[in-house]
């Protein structure tokens, strides 16, 4: 047998089952809670590069982070000054100043940074010619809506905030181990040294040879 219902209970059993469903609904959308442990025990993670300071520094990047950390400061703040070190580390070539430049002899460096606590992150790629590019994509970050700049806007974007724009960040030691790539991958017109010298002289052998033999040539002609 049918149940009979009248409209005003239809239209109330409606807007009941709108109601969980949009709970429902709502409940599945909600970033889950993080359960914190009440004693936190810091880590900073790094390659290698962060944990040996190459120019004999009295601290690496992950020492100057995690002591920064433990004293007090922004999580952020700590691994972006601990970072720095290598970054201006001339005798470190994965970042920063004295990187190994791009197949034209440019340094051009990158870098992403992410803030927990507030959920926000920064970046910057092949930006040239600015040493520490953490405090660009920090800046980033902090300073704009965006959250990537690359090459000549992300430049600019150093430049107006004041940070020093140098012409090149190639040191001595980077731009050899171009120059070497170069003679590897287009031996043609980079020669190695030693091959040079090899070359120059046996040209000059051969010449002398025929310098040795020119005035005998001449002599006979007037007998």
């Amino acid at each position: 047998m049918r149940e009979q219902i009248s409209r005003r209970e239809f239209v109330r059993a409606g807007q009941a089952t709108a109601s969980n469903v949009a709970e429902s609904d709502s409940s599945l959308s909600r970033t889950p809670e993080v359960l914190v442990p009440q004693t936190v025990k810091p880590v900073v993670i790094s390659d290698l590069s962060g944990y040996r300071f190459k120019n004999g520094g009295p601290v690496c990047c992950v020492e100057r982070a995690f002591s920064m950390i433990v004293t007090g400061s922004d999580v952020l703040d700590a691994l972006v000054a601990g970072v720095n070190i290598p970054e201006l580390d001339p005798e470190e070539t994965g970042i920063g100043y004295g990187g190994l430049p791009n197949a034209d002899g440019v340094v051009q460096l990158d870098s992403c940074c992410m803030h927990g606590p507030t959920r926000r992150a920064g970046a910057v790629a092949a930006i040239e010619g600015v040493r520490t590019p953490s405090l660009a994509a920090k800046a980033v970050l902090e300073q704009t809506d965006h959250h990537l700049l690359c090459v000549k806007g992300a430049q600019d974007f150093a430049r107006n905030l004041g940070f020093q724009i140098e012409a090149d960040l190639n040191t001595e030691k980077s731009r050899g181990l171009w120059v070497e790539w170069k003679r590897r991958v287009d031996a043609q017109h980079y020669l190695d040294p030693v091959r040079k010298d090899q070359a120059g002289y046996g040209i000059a052998l051969h010449g002398h040879k025929h310098r040795r033999l020119r005035p005998a040539v001449l002599e006979l002609r007037i007998l």
